[in-house]
């Protein structure tokens, strides 16, 4: 049951593969490589998922391998996205704070 409901859900590729190769080690499963592959696809996150599936291998190792570049560069835009939106809002709030600033002179 656990296999069956096996998702990566927040774990990285890396841990996901091996809670999936330490389960099918424990029921002591003989799935052709293939049925590994499909079954592995189906859990990544849907963002990964549709990246490796428009690509070509030839092994689950391949595979992994691949789900893992695709994690570590979508992981590289969100942190680039975020910090691009950080700045703007940084940026943004010392501009208002600078004009506000000659709208109101200190009194002393």
């Amino acid at each position: 049951m656990k296999l069956q409901r096996l998702q990566q859900g927040s774990s990285s590729v890396d841990e996901y593969f091996k809670e999936l190769e330490t389960i099918l080690t424990k029921i002591d499963m003989d799935e052709s490589e293939e049925s590994k592959i499909a079954r592995f696809v189906s859990g990544l996150r849907r963002e990964i998922q549709g990246v490796v599936e428009l690509h070509e291998y030839s092994s689950l190792e391949k595979l992994v391998h691949l789900a893992i570049k695709v994690e570590s560069q979508l992981s590289k835009k969100t942190h680039l996205k975020n910090s691009h939106n950080d700045d703007y809002y940084q940026s943004s709030w010392k501009n208002k704070n600078k004009s506000s600033s000659k709208n109101f002179p200190h009194v002393l």
